[in-house]
């Protein structure tokens, strides 16, 4: 007996094909994405180990977002970046928060990167300095004028009498060391990675003032355009999504974090170097909030009392509400 072959009209095959899209969305992410661009305050560097992960497990891809990692030189060029329509999130410090925020931009934080100040001031022994007011006269490396590295070094200062003239700033870049070494400066504003990535290069030893002992406000969140935020939150939930996919994946199967980012940041040729980098940014990725929260979580009071400290030292000429410039709304359907 002769088999009968099925016969499908066009309008069911038709019909077929709009349930399966309906009821399978990752049909749609095989062949379409949505562009996403993150400017970071820095070029590739092993302590992002977590951001390559996601790229290269597909992190990002599995929820629909076509990712685009932007080069930056300091949280200022991030923000700017960001701001001037060049991408759809700045990598940046609460203080290019404050500061956009305080010349009239409408901004909104939706994830705490790292929520622990990782920002420092360094010199070597024989410069004796070991106190804030040691500082007053000298010469300080800043990574860039536009960077945390300046504003933290500036809020330690402020703190304790000073400002930033009572010092003289020099920007040297993420390499520093030689300067460093060949006494070009007193002293270097960095954070605990960079500083970590010399001391393994034989930088020597140091004393070191760090600035969570003065204001332990977050080092780095991502930032949006609140017109934007308003209209892309879907968009913004599933690159955040991938982000901390990411981050927990390195968390659980850090030696494979450390294979991928060695191929990948440009200081990532010395593994050693690599795995310090990344474990400390891992550290520093949680808090008590955090373990109670969820990653990524926004500790507002904590941001609020930050843009107090710039404004009583006059960085910032307004009061800034900070329960407008950030939010956790995001946090919750992650």
């Amino acid at each position: 007996m002769t088999a009968t072959k099925p016969s499908f009209s066009r309008r069911q095959l038709l019909t077929a094909g709009a349930a399966i899209a309906i009821t399978a969305p990752w049909v749609r992410k095989a062949y379409a994405a949505d562009k996403f661009r993150m400017a970071c305050w820095s070029p590739r560097l092993a302590e992002q180990a977590n951001i390559y992960v996601s790229e290269e497990k597909g992190f990002f891809k599995d929820q629909g977002v076509d990712f685009e990692f932007m080069p930056g030189q300091g949280a200022g060029d991030a923000l700017r970046n960001m701001i001037a329509g060049n991408a759809d999130v700045a990598f940046c410090g609460p203080e290019a928060i404050y500061l956009a925020a305080d010349k009239g931009s409408e901004l909104k934080a939706i994830y705490d990167i790292y929520p622990v100040n990782v920002f420092n001031v360094f010199a070597l022994k024989d410069k004796k300095i070991t106190t804030p007011r040691d500082l007053k006269g000298k010469k300080i490396g800043v990574i860039s004028m536009a960077s945390g590295t300046r504003y933290n070094l500036a809020t330690i200062l402020a703190l304790n009498g000073m400002s930033e003239r009572d010092v003289e700033l020099v920007a040297l870049g993420i390499n520093a060391a030689p300067a460093i070494i060949e006494g070009k400066v007193d002293a270097m504003a960095s954070t605990d990675s960079i500083l970590a990535g010399m001391q393994l290069a034989g930088l020597g030893e140091v004393d070191v003032l760090w600035a969570k002992d003065f204001l332990n406000t977050s080092t780095d969140m991502f930032v949006v355009e609140e017109k934007q935020f308003e209209t892309k939150k879907d968009l913004m939930t599933r690159f955040l999504r991938g982000y901390k996919k990411g981050m927990e994946y390195t968390l659980a199967n850090q030696d494979e974090a450390i294979a991928i980012t060695s191929k990948i940041a440009i200081d990532g040729k010395d593994p050693a170097r690599v795995a310090a980098s990344m474990k400390l940014r891992l550290a520093c990725s949680q808090n008590a909030n955090t373990q109670k929260n969820g990653l990524g979580w926004i500790d507002i009071p904590s941001l609020q009392a930050g843009q107090k400290i710039y404004k009583d030292a006059g960085f910032i000429k307004n009061d800034i509400d900070a329960s407008k410039i950030a939010t956790n709304e995001l946090i919750a359907k992650l």
